[in-house]
């Protein structure tokens, strides 16, 4: 259902999946993830009367893969930034995964570029700060850590621990064959892994963005309606109890049938919630 263009921003060119014609909801992707992962859910948007754009993230897609000298949450919450910007915003987000820190922050940052806001599968920032503390979302994060030591990461960043990650992070869910396309370039699997050793390496942090580090992690002013996947096997349920502390007045956490891919394991509550929530 989706075409590819590129939308020109003050960054960067964004390549993105587009499909529907009405108010826009931009759809941000996460990891190891693209775009049309979000087709079951965008069906339900554009049946709804909306524009779905999903676009790829920085150094995710042929046209961008040599563009990404900085992995860095501010990096990609700039690119979504200029991204409202050149779509006339404010505009509704919806951010899974990764997305979900990417609209996060951009809330945070650009309460004015954002209409309203979801995120799916990872809580705020505001409230990661605490997620490491437990044992066993230490042993669900096993993958984030080795992929900070040089060889190691890019030797187990392969078809084998994909299969994985989205078997348990969605029970029994098989990896989309557009997801094993897009990780079999090299370099998307080297951006990726830049992208989790920039949580624990600076020099991997834009310096021209890094006094916006002081509020990108902050709570955001606007509401946010944050979705957990009930059976999610990266990050459980019990990981967003703290949320309302990182969350604006008027926000909402819904536990929600699923796994970690709400937007393939439960497009219907997803956007009826969604549509609701954009209401």
């Amino acid at each position: 259902m989706f075409s590819e263009v590129v939308i020109p921003t003050a960054r960067a060119d964004v390549p993105a999946l587009v499909a529907g014609d009405g108010p826009v909801v931009v759809c941000w992707h996460g990891f190891p993830d693209h775009p049309a992962s979000f087709g079951p859910l965008a069906e339900r948007l554009v049946a709804a009367g909306r524009r779905v754009v999903a676009p790829f993230l920085r150094g995710h897609h042929p046209s961008t893969a040599d563009l990404l000298p900085f992995g860095d949450g501010l990096t990609l919450a700039a690119d979504a930034a200029a991204l409202n910007e050149a779509l006339g915003g404010p505009v509704d987000v919806i951010g899974h995964d990764i997305g979900a820190g990417v609209a996060g922050r951009l809330a945070a940052l650009r309460p004015d570029l954002v209409r309203r806001v979801v995120t799916m599968s990872v809580p705020p920032p505001a409230a990661l700060r605490s997620i490491f503390d437990e044992p066993a979302q230490q042993q669900r994060f096993f993958y984030l850590f080795l992929f900070q030591v040089p060889g190691v990461g890019e030797a187990l960043l392969n078809d084998s621990l994909i299969e994985y990650l989205w078997r348990t992070w969605s029970p029994g869910r098989e990896v989309p064959p557009h997801v094993r396309d897009l990780y079999a370039d090299p370099a998307v699997r080297a951006n990726s892994l830049k992208l989790y050793r920039a949580n624990f390496d600076r020099s991997l942090h834009d310096p021209e963005l890094a006094e916006l580090g002081a509020v990108s992690e902050q709570p955001a002013e606007v509401p946010l309606l944050v979705l957990a996947g009930a059976e999610d096997g990266c990050i459980t349920p019990d990981n967003y109890a703290g949320a309302a502390t990182a969350l604006a007045p008027g926000s909402r956490v819904e536990i929600v049938a699923g796994g970690h891919f709400l937007q393939l394991d439960s497009p219907d509550e997803v956007a009826a919630l969604a549509l609701d929530w954009f209401r």
